[in-house]
């Protein structure tokens, strides 16, 4: 019997996915397993439920029940015909499924894999061992699959057993313009709002769908000690981290917003040589990242700094887990919203907007530039000696070779954009980023702005053509 995804009417996107899976499957002769990995909540579980949607699938999630009483989970489900399958081990499982499909192609998934690699390490060898002897008579298509991403990643290192026996297909979060499929009907700017709280993870998302507005919304599923998401941060950490301690110091460090290690080492009280080693490994888990200016793609210089890449962990680490007790205590989740929330969520959403428009900027091939990022670094000599001046930072800075082609800044501000922010980059930024070494003779520029713009700022775009005003609206509809 076909299998049957229930909430397939409420699954969207992933469109690029999908046809990667689908050309894995149809491949004939393709012997190698499917790899989905991701982290929690990514939306691993629902694109593999709408592709096998329709089709003959056997679906067996791991559990951390004893293995003997999965196997006899695993059996009911396999049941056919009133007929039960005998399945005493792991081994008799994946050579049951292989069989299966001897005549006709059949699908079989494995979720939270990393649950029964726990009960059985000896899994990966097993498995290759079947792999090698039942794939040549039969027809299966198997799907591992698991949240544990340090799990996941070490099953696919060069190393392990099965390395060359499974095609890794790695599920991301959502940009902003496929996020959008989830938040329809959302005014431009509640849109901006959603995926700036939450990041592209589905499951976070979806809480703000539909919402007029999106920061209560979380808040209220985030704040309430009975609430879903209220232990969501630990979870995630928990499932990956045995000792997490450090690490939530550093991860609320970072929420506040990206930076370097004295920084890092100031708002955490890590000690600063240890830092190192903690914050590698939660790059290695896709948690965190290290960004430079994008005139360093060599990433030698000093400035580097580190960023909490998840919008949604961004937002718990900064204000859910500093009044955990007081919430659970009694603390109205009201005071957190009026008194902390909003009135800095304008600096708190500000870095993933800025992403947003660097995103814009790419996918539009603004000046044809090939390398988008943001850039900081000393401020002109002259201004930095007399301490006017210490450093300069542009939101957007397009590259084409060592000649800027685009610069840009981003406002998420309540007024409009004033033609001052011209100003302020003939002035000083742009000869700052000459001073770094960069060719800068009028580039395009590219300015958005949450609340529109001056009357002198328009006037001065319909003088110079190569300045573009983007508005939200303009933004959200990513234009390309």
């Amino acid at each position: 019997m076909p299998y049957v995804f229930e909430a397939i009417d409420r699954f969207r996107d992933r469109v690029a996915e999908l046809d990667a899976i689908k050309g894995w499957f149809d491949r004939v002769g393709e012997p190698r397993a499917l790899v989905l990995h991701g982290r929690r909540r990514v939306g691993k579980s629902w694109l593999f439920k709408a592709f096998a949607h329709g089709r003959e699938a056997d679906v067996l999630i791991g559990t951390t029940r004893a293995l003997p009483d999965q196997l006899a989970g695993f059996a009911a489900t396999l049941e056919r015909d009133g007929e039960r399958p005998d399945l005493p081990d792991l081994e008799t499982l994946f050579r049951t499924l292989y069989r299966r499909a001897h005549t006709e192609p059949r699908l079989a998934v494995i979720d939270e894999l990393p649950n029964l690699l726990r009960v059985d390490r000896a899994l990966p060898s097993t498995l290759l061992k079947i792999m090698e002897e039942e794939s040549p008579n039969s027809r299966l298509k198997l799907i591992l699959t698991g949240s544990h991403v340090g799990i996941m990643e070490e099953l696919l290192a060069e190393r392990q057993p099965l390395h060359d026996r499974l095609q890794p297909l790695r599920i991301r979060p959502l940009d902003f313009w496929r996020a959008q499929e989830l938040l329809e009907g959302m005014t431009p700017e509640n849109q901006l709002v959603a995926f700036g709280l939450a990041g592209g993870m589905p499951k976070y998302l979806a809480v703000m769908a539909g919402s007029a507005d999106p920061a209560a919304s979380l808040a209220a599923t985030t704040l309430d000690p009975l609430a879903g998401l209220f232990n969501e941060g630990r979870a995630v950490l928990a499932q990956e981290l045995e000792s997490p301690a450090t690490y939530f110091s550093l991860l609320a460090a970072l929420a506040a917003g990206p930076a370097d290690y004295p920084t890092i080492a100031g708002r955490s009280h890590v000690e600063h040589n240890k830092i190192g080693r903690y914050l590698a490994t939660l790059e290695g888990l896709d948690l965190v990242s290290s960004r430079y200016p994008v005139t360093d793609p060599d990433r030698r210089s000093r400035v580097g700094q580190y960023r909490l890449n998840d919008g949604f962990l961004r937002f718990w680490f900064r204000w859910v887990f500093p009044f955990e007790d007081d919430l659970a205590a009694g603390l109205n989740p009201a005071v957190v919203l009026d008194d902390e929330i909003r009135p800095r969520l304008a600096d708190h959403l500000a870095p993933a907007i800025e992403d947003v428009a660097r995103d814009w900027v790419r996918r539009n091939r603004i000046g044809a530039a090939t390398r988008v990022g943001a850039w900081w670094g000393p401020a002109l000599n002259e201004l930095r000696a007399t301490n006017e001046r210490t450093t300069e930072e542009i939101d957007i800075v397009g590259l084409r070779g060592k000649r800027a082609v685009v610069v840009g800044e981003v406002r998420w501000r309540s007024e409009p954009m004033s033609v001052a922010i011209l100003g302020e980059l003939e002035r000083f930024k742009l000869p700052a980023l000459r001073q770094a070494g960069i060719e800068v003779k009028e580039p395009r520029v590219v300015l958005v702005s949450r609340s529109g713009f001056s009357d002198g700022l328009r006037e001065a775009a319909i003088k110079e053509d190569r300045i573009q005003l983007v508005s939200l609206e303009r933004l959200c509809e990513g234009d390309r």
